[in-house]
């Protein structure tokens, strides 16, 4: 409280606010359904969420539930998108663009991780880490699920290679990624 109103600071807490008002949103209005491109993972909406190309389709009412088919629609969606990408040259120039695109491509990734298409989402995550390979994103959510999936020397391996190519983007990857504190204490 400050001056007697409300103020929340840093981008975990002023998105949760978000979130709580995505799902309100959502509650008051439960025979529609919502296109959300993540700036930040809200993992809360995850369970009745399925991929719609770049964007989650979250909450139609009658949904059905995300399935392997849309899954593989998914990892296509991405795998045509990088490729596009990569060999556009205005794109490839641009930090800016390739960022974006890692960025969404991580956002795929993570729903695919969620609902379990393990092997999309480890792809997915391998797409992300080609469109920008100083993106801590992809990186950190692919240590997290071979770590989940008790793999945890591959995570320590993928992360000890990530730091070592970029040492960089080390504090980025220790605040996103509970599998770094994990598998890489002292660190």
């Amino acid at each position: 409280m400050v001056d007697g109103k409300v103020q929340v600071s840093g981008a975990t807490a002023v998105m949760a606010i978000n979130e709580k008002l995505l799902d309100t949103l959502m509650q008051k209005n439960p025979n529609l359904s919502f296109a959300l491109q993540q700036s930040f993972p809200f993992k809360g909406t995850y369970a009745d969420a399925v991929p719609l190309g770049p964007l989650m389709e979250l909450g139609a009412g009658g949904q059905s539930p995300f399935t392997q088919a849309q899954a593989a629609d998914s990892l296509q969606y991405w795998q045509n998108t990088a490729q596009q990408v990569l060999a556009d040259p205005v794109a490839v120039d641009s930090p800016t663009t390739l960022k974006s695109y890692s960025h969404d491509a991580t956002a795929a990734a993570n729903l695919l991780a969620a609902h379990n298409f393990v092997t999309e989402a480890e792809q997915a995550y391998g797409l992300a880490s080609q469109l920008w390979p100083d993106n801590p994103e992809p990186v950190s959510g692919l240590a997290d699920l071979l770590n989940s999936a008790g793999q945890p020397d591959q995570a320590r391996q993928l992360l000890q290679t990530f730091t070592s190519q970029h040492p960089d983007q080390q504090n980025a990857l220790q605040r996103m990624s509970a599998t770094f504190r994990l598998v890489m204490p002292g660190q």
